[in-house]
């Protein structure tokens, strides 16, 4: 640990990138870690060495540090999904962070999401489906069956969450439970049942059985390529 930053470097990176984050990154949506998180030691430690890449190795001294009965490999990585952009180094397990912009990703799924079909194009929607909800069947206005509580409103949901969020056949009516719960992990055919998978969240939960038989379909599939 001898090459790292101290305490006081540190706090002090994490200030400028909380102050970075305030004027270029809260607007786009970007999550600011918790004063006490591995997260806020991650990204003082990218920004302290803002001119060169970072591997996980010092990431992960550092938080040790601070926190010694934390995990010895910090996935710095996962910084990715709070809308941090985190470029890959390299070296591997090396990483670098444009404190200034957010994650390219975020960006293109923030667009995606603002694109959505006007109110009458999507009344047209839920006649087409009686005022139901796609995947579900619950009724708009109505309690839902299943839990009960608020009355369905139904929302914009995706047939293919990769396709135009403004494109009409590309929307199907979901209560919110449903609309929550499914994301965007599933491509749903024009009945609103689920046809096929739209990210690898699914099979990382499904059980070792079944991710043996996706990845000898997906060997026997693909091949070397």
């Amino acid at each position: 640990m001898k090459n790292l930053p101290s305490k006081e470097e540190l706090a002090a990176a994490w200030e400028e990138v909380k102050r970075i984050h305030r004027i270029h990154l809260m607007p786009h949506g970007v999550k600011l870690p918790k004063e006490n998180s591995n997260k806020r030691i991650w990204l003082s430690m990218l920004y302290h060495f803002l001119d060169r890449e970072v591997h996980k190795d010092e990431i992960s001294d550092a938080v040790r540090r601070e926190y010694p009965n934390a995990a010895r490999d910090q996935q710095v990585r996962h910084l990715k999904r709070d809308g941090w952009n985190i470029q890959t180094g390299k070296k591997s397990g090396s990483h670098s962070l444009d404190p200034y912009n957010p994650s390219p990703s975020l960006l293109i799924d923030r667009a995606r999401r603002g694109a959505v079909l006007h109110d009458e194009d999507f009344n047209e929607r839920k006649i087409a489906f009686g005022f139901r909800c796609a995947t579900c069947g619950a009724s708009e206005g109505e309690p839902d069956p299943r839990y009960g509580g608020d009355k369905v409103e139904l929302q914009q949901g995706h047939r293919d969450p990769h396709k135009p969020s403004d494109d009409q056949e590309n929307i199907i009516p979901q209560c919110a439970n449903c609309n929550r719960a499914y994301k965007d992990h599933f491509v749903f055919d024009e009945k609103g049942r689920v046809h096929s998978v739209a990210s690898i969240d699914p099979v990382k939960r499904a059980s070792k059985a079944v991710k043996r038989n996706i990845f000898e379909f997906l060997k026997n599939e693909l091949g070397d390529r």
